[in-house]
Order: structure tokens, then sequence, then C-alpha cells
């Protein structure tokens, strides 16, 4: 009988984006990298959507999209994200799904999921519709085709959200075997206990529902899927593949051999274990003993002829069901002495929450829209696409009669409101340890931008019994105490007003390069500025004007005066106050304005502007990092130039020093070290480099035993590496471009050793040559052998080009 084989990756991040800006902020603990979403990216995501077979040298003989020949899901608040900050890597995931549906019959390997992923049996019916809606809508939109399954958070399963899923077309989901209760053959019989993990993993099942429905399940190998995450299947690719082909004995039946695990085990979580996975597909792909298949096209060859009753409210993660998500059961990520008695609490405020934000949104939504929870189910149309186009024809379709621009903002603040409200319920909140990790931060954030909403609405301010409930969940580091000390310190920091975002603008106008108009986040600014500055070089700026900050989501504006003065360092302070209208300001209005910031005027300061003045401290985080770089970037330059002239002055002093061998002393060479790493960097920046310049330097370098920066100089490396690629990409014919590329590649890593990060480029030369195969065959000669000599430089093996 035959044998098939499917490995399902649950791909996913949850929402990182700071509520009032729409943006994912600096996250420290993801450094070297921006952000988690950032990093993971990296070391996974992409890595999967082209990931290496290597021969025995360690040359690459085969680049994969694994994607393609898997089944997987990517939640949609990761497509966002990687749709904004990764579209090569976006773009190879939807391509995935268009390669593997040809493979597997017309059935894609994409599954779609439930919005944000929140644990479905502890949602309320409305919200599990509006989950499952959202996830097949933005499914739709990106795949360009009705999704057959979803993943649900977790696996987290009860009959009503299995229901839900049935009720909008969905076919199948993926359990863990320890979800099943019991099973029986169709059409009758005894019921057969399967708890425990007894379940016949090797085919599907029907799930009949009260409604009369019904929906297939899948039982993944819990074993299998065990070694893959934690047991070390993925050291050997080949391993893997055997494993999952010899798993089960046959038994007159074709039997699915299928496992699932999150996605991140293949990069993230173990190092290269992309390329075990790209490794395992491949040979299974070459093998004559099992098939590779996907959910959809298994379903549709091999319909389920047994049927089976799940076990309640129960969950892939938790031993105790959904316990993990609402109380202290055990279940964590085992930091010894860790609690998890904050939990509860945490649970019953956001409950509180929304349960408090169904009335208001009812009686002021009724008042704007058709149908409010329907307009709620809809509004994921303006979520993925926010054009007035589309904004005009969403409120046609769904606003009950023709609304001022007054109303407009309030119906998108109220499903605004709803949305912070779905968003608040994210798993990954009650997932781990403490109370104030970055999780549960992140959830407390999208309920404080969902209270913020609803005090225009609801007459009385909900936070307070909000940080009530919090004040019972206790953190387990003592100078934190609770949930409501971690939003007061945490929580509240983060968030951003119109009048902060103006004196951003305000602040940003003292520095060169400003734009009178620019985005931050999900705001528009844009305004009317007059600039005073000093004569001298370290001198002294001051502006004054008015900007409108607008925002792109609800379209709610505002327009200010601002005055931000500069006195050098760091030093810069903002007044902000609200205008009527939008208005230019005289050079006499500013000189007033500009006296207000003398030490003797603080009354008449307060006067103008009240009490708060804006630094960079209250201004958003990454913006801080910008200015701060920026208002360094001079002194650096001159520091630099200083230190160059030191170094020049000791030049005959460090070359005798490397005739004799003697390390220069630790000051020299720390200078030298910083104006050799800026020389190179200069020349890094140049279209072509200068070669005999770059030599020279990186030959002193070893003669006098500097040191360079070689993490930052790398960098640079790959990043004009890659630039260089994504041209070729556009042009492959330009032989310079071609063989500067390789000269760069063998200077480094052949003339100095140096370990480059190649990968990227390496990608794009794959593009390269994929794209403009023909015209590629055609080439003279010398562009030819160009061509194959930068993909030896690098790491491409011979196999692979005398392929191409």
């Amino acid at each position: 009988m035959p044998r098939y084989v499917c490995i399902h990756g649950h791909f996913y991040q949850p929402p990182r984006e700071n509520p009032w800006l729409e943006t994912v902020e600096l996250q420290e603990s993801a450094a070297p990298w921006h952000d988690w979403n950032a990093r993971i990216a990296a070391e996974c995501y992409s890595r999967n959507a082209a990931s290496r077979i290597l021969n025995g040298s360690g040359k690459i003989v085969k680049i994969c999209n694994n994607y393609s020949r898997m089944s997987f899901n990517l939640g949609p608040t990761l497509l966002s994200w990687l749709q904004e900050n990764d579209p090569l890597c976006y773009d190879a995931i939807l391509e995935a799904d268009a390669i593997g549906a040809r493979r597997f019959s017309g059935h894609g390997p994409a599954v779609a999921q439930v919005y944000n992923h929140v644990i479905m049996p502890l949602a309320n019916r409305r919200d599990k519709e509006t989950q499952v809606l959202w996830g097949i809508a933005d499914f739709e939109k990106r795949f360009r085709r009705r999704p057959e399954g979803m993943w649900l958070a977790e696996a987290a399963v009860d009959t009503e959200t299995l229901e839900v899923l049935a009720e909008h077309g969905i076919l199948f989901t993926v359990l863990s075997p320890y979800q099943a209760d019991s099973v029986r053959p169709c059409g009758g019989g005894v019921w057969q206990d399967a708890k425990g993990g007894r379940i016949d993993t090797t085919r599907p099942y029907r799930c009949s529902l009260p409604s009369g429905r019904s929906i297939a399940l899948f039982f993944y190998d819990g074993l299998l899927s065990q070694k893959i995450a934690f047991g070390g299947m993925l050291d050997n690719g080949e391993h893997f593949a055997r494993q999952l082909i010899d798993a089960h004995p046959d038994r007159g039946f074709p039997l699915l051999s299928h496992v699932a695990t999150d996605g991140e085990s293949y990069g993230h979580h173990h190092d290269h274990g992309d390329m075990a996975l790209a490794y395992c597909l491949e040979t299974v792909d070459r093998s004559r003993d099992a098939t590779l298949t996907v959910y959809g096209e298994y379903l549709a060859f091999y319909p389920p002829d047994w049927e089976v009753r799940i076990i309640e409210n129960s969950s892939w993660s938790c031993a105790h069901g959904v316990e993990r998500w609402r109380s202290d059961c055990g279940c964590s990520t085992g930091t010894p002495g860790f609690h998890q008695r904050w939990r509860a609490p945490l649970r019953r405020a956001m409950d509180m929450l929304r349960d408090e934000l169904i009335a208001p949104f009812e009686r002021e939504a009724g008042k704007l829209l058709k149908d409010p929870w329907e307009a709620r189910n809809r509004y994921i149309d303006l979520i993925l696409d926010r054009t007035p186009e589309c904004v005009e024809a969403w409120l046609k379709q769904n606003a009950s009669r023709s609304l001022t621009d007054e109303e407009r903002v309030r119906a998108i603040s109220l499903l605004e409101m709803q949305r912070a409200a779905l968003l608040m319920f994210t798993s990954c909140g009650w997932f781990f340890d403490e109370v104030s990790r970055i999780e549960p931060v992140q959830v407390m954030r999208y309920a404080a931008h969902a209270m913020e909403l609803a005090d225009r609405f609801l007459g009385r301010d909900l936070e307070p019994a909000f940080l009530d409930i919090l004040s019972g969940a206790p953190s387990n580091v003592p100078e934190l105490k609770n949930g409501a000390k971690v939003y007061e310190l945490l929580v509240k920091q983060g968030r951003v007003d119109m009048p902060q975002l103006a004196a951003y603008y305000g602040i940003t106008s003292l520095l060169q390069g400003f734009r009178q108009s620019f985005r931050e986040g999900c705001w528009n600014l844009a305004g009317s500025t007059l600039i005073l500055r000093d004569g001298s070089e370290d001198a002294s700026a001051f502006s004054a004007g008015t900007v409108r900050v607008t925002s792109r989501i609800t379209g709610e504006s505002g327009a200010f005066l601002f005055a931000a003065n500069h006195r050098g360092g760091i030093s810069l302070l903002c007044g902000v106050t609200p205008e009527k209208e939008m208005r230019p300001i005289s050079t006499q209005e500013a000189q007033e304005l500009r006296r207000l910031f003398a030490p003797a005027m603080e009354r008449a300061m307060v006067d103008r502007f009240g009490y708060t003045l804006y630094s960079l401290r209250h201004i958003p985080a990454d913006a801080q990092r910008r200015l701060l770089d920026e208002l360094l970037k001079q002194d650096v330059q001159r520091i630099e130039a200083v230190v160059r002239s030191i170094v020049q002055n000791y030049d005959q002093l460090l070359e005798y020093m490397a005739t004799l061998e003697v390390r220069p002393p630790e000051i020299i060479a720390s200078a030298a070290k910083i104006v050799m790493s800026a020389s190179l960097l200069d020349l890094l920046r140049q279209d072509l480099p200068d070669f005999e310049a770059l030599n020279r330097i990186l030959s002193l370098s070893v003669q006098r035993q500097i040191a360079l920066r070689s993490d930052r100089l790398c960098f640079a490396v790959s990043e004009w590496l890659k630039t260089r690629m994504m041209r070729l990409c556009g042009n492959p014919l330009d032989l310079q471009q071609v063989r500067a590329a390789t000269d760069l590649v063998r200077t480094f890593q052949e003339g100095f050793q140096w370990r480059l990060s190649l990968y990227d480029a390496q990608n794009l030369y794959h593009e390269m040559l994929r794209r403009w195969r023909g015209e590629l065959s055609a080439a003279p000669a010398d562009l030819r052998e160009a061509i194959f000599a930068l993909g030896r430089q690098l790491q491409f093996s011979e196999e692979f080009l005398k392929g191409s």
C-alpha cells in the first residue's frame, strides 16, 4: 500500500507593534537585530525560503524553497510584518504555495490560521467567528485562493470552535494525538477509547458536529514531532527522512506519516534546522518508499472512513487542557522558583474589559453602521488595505448612511477599539513565566489602547477597574510587585499621542536634512517651519511652526503650534500647543517664542505651553535612536578627523614597530583601528571600491597588528555584495559589476581569511541564474566565465554551476 509523508510547520509570531504607532519598536533582547521578528526572520523564515543542500565539501548543490514541499501556516500578524519588512521572503512564501499547488494535485501547502492566535475555547462565540473570518480573509488576500484548512492557536479546541470552522467552509484542522477522546468506523459501531495519545495517527477522521456539519481532523504523530522539537532529529536530514518513512508498519491501507511542530524549530530553535528539513524533503522526494503530500491533497485522495470525538478544551502544549492561559497550572517555560499566579488575574482583567466594551460599541456603532458586529467581521478588509478608495468602498457597503468626516473617524475608532480588544487576547501573553515579560506587556498595551479609544464613547474611565484586577497579579520580580505596577512602568510609557508627535516634528526640524512632511508609524506629519540658526560651528538652533498630525488608521487629525530649541549636545526642548488651523509663523513671532527658552522666562513659558515641555525622552523609542545618531554624527566626524591626524603623526613609528614585530601601544593601536576601519567603510560605500586601497589598508592592519572592527566591516561587505547582486538580478550582463563582486569576496575571504556572511548574496545569485537563464546561455564566453567565477567565490559547487 502507498505511504505518504507530510511535514507541517506552524510559523508564527505575535503582533509586536506599538498599538499607538503600528510599528515594531526596538527590542534590546533581540540584539543584534532590531526586534524579535527581524531576528527570527533572519534565522528561520528567510532560511526556509532558500535553504541549502551542500556536498561533502560544504559547497552549495541546491537551494530549496522548503515551503513548497511541506504543509505550513504563517500567522496573519507575521505575514503582514514580512510583507513590509522582508518582501523577498514574503514573495517566496506566496510563490511556494503556487508551486506546491502544482505539485500536490491543485492543493496548495499553505493553511490558514485564526487571526491573532487567541485560545479559541476561552473566547466567546462572537470573537471566535471574527477570528476565523479574519483569518480566512487574510489568507485569501495573500494566497489568492480559499483555504482548505485552518490552524488553531496552540491547537486549542472545543466543539464550538469546530462548528465555527465548518460553518465557514474550513475542511480540516490538525490536532495533537492527546486531544482525541474516542474513535469508531464511520457508519456506526462501538466507540473505542483513544485517550492518552492512543489514536492511530496514520489516517484522517471525521468529527460530526451538533449542527449536522462535520469537519476532518488530522492527529499528528506525537512521538516523531517531539523528536523533531526536542530529540535531536534535526541533527541529520537523512535520518529525519527515514524516521518518517519507516515510522509505521504496513496496515493494509494508505498510510500517512505526518508531524507538526513550531516552524521555528527549522532554523531558530535549531541552528541549520532548515537545512536538515531541506535534505529530508529532498530524500523523501527521491525515495520510492514514500510520497510527499499535504493535508488537502491526502484528504481529497482518502476521505475519512473513521470518526472521532475530541477532548473538549484541550491543546497541544498544556497537559491540563487550556489552563496554561488562565491559571497557575504548572505548565511554563521553567524558570526555577517562578510561579504563574498572575495568569488568572490577567485573564479576568481582559475578560472584564472585553465585556465592558460591548455595550458602547453596539450603541455608538449602531448609530453609524448597518450592523456593528457584521461590520467588525468585515473590518479585516480595511486592515488589509487602508487606501482612500478601499475606505470609501467599505463605508459605502457598511455605513447606515452617508457619514460626515467626524462620523467616519468615530466609526473607524470604534472598530479599532474592537480590534485592540481582540489583539489583547493573543495567547503569548499567558504562555511564559512572568507578567513583566514583553509578551504580557504587549497584550496589556492593546488593552490600554482599547481603553483609551473607549474613553471617547463610554463616559467613564475603565482603567481603575482594570488596574484593580491587575493588582492581584503577583510578579516574580519583587520590585515590580504586580501587574498593575508593570502596567504603570512598562505599558504607559509606550503611549504616543498627537502632541508628542507634534513635538517630535519640532525637534526633528532642528536637525540637518529635515523634511517638511514625513511619516512616523501610522501617522502623517506635515507642517510649515521657520528655522533660526547661529553662525558658529557648535551652533544652537531654534525652530517654530505649525504641524498637522493625521492618523492613517482612523483619519483623526490635529493642528499644533510648536517651538523647539537646541542648545547643543542633546539639550533639545519643544513646547506644543493646539491650533485651530495651520498657519505660517512670522520671523517676529519666532523671535518672541525663542525668547521664552531663556532661563528667566519660565513663567512666560508655562503661560504659553503649559507645564509639559517635550525632550528626547518623550518621543517614540526608535525616533530617539535616529535623532541621537544624527546629533552624534557631526561630533563623530570631528573626532575621527582628530584621531586620523594623530595616527598620521605616528605612521613612521608604526611602520618601524611592524618591522621589529613589536605590538604598538594599546592607545595608538586603538586610534589606528578607528582610522583604518573608517577608511575601509568609506571605500565600501563606493559603487566600485578602489581595490588597491582596500588591499593596502588590510595589509597594513596585518603588518601592524591592528585588530579592525571585523564585525562592522563584514556587515558592510555583505551589504555591498547584496546591493551589487540585486543590481545584477536586474542586469547580469554588466561584466564590470560581476568582476567587482568577485574581487571583493576574494580579497576578504581568500586574501585575509575573513568569514563573510554570503547568505543574501547567494540567494540573489541563485535568483539571477533562474531569472536570466536563457540570456546567460547566449552570453559571451568571458561574461559566462566571470559569472561562474563569482559563483565559485559564493561557495556554489561545480555541480550546481554546470547545471546552470
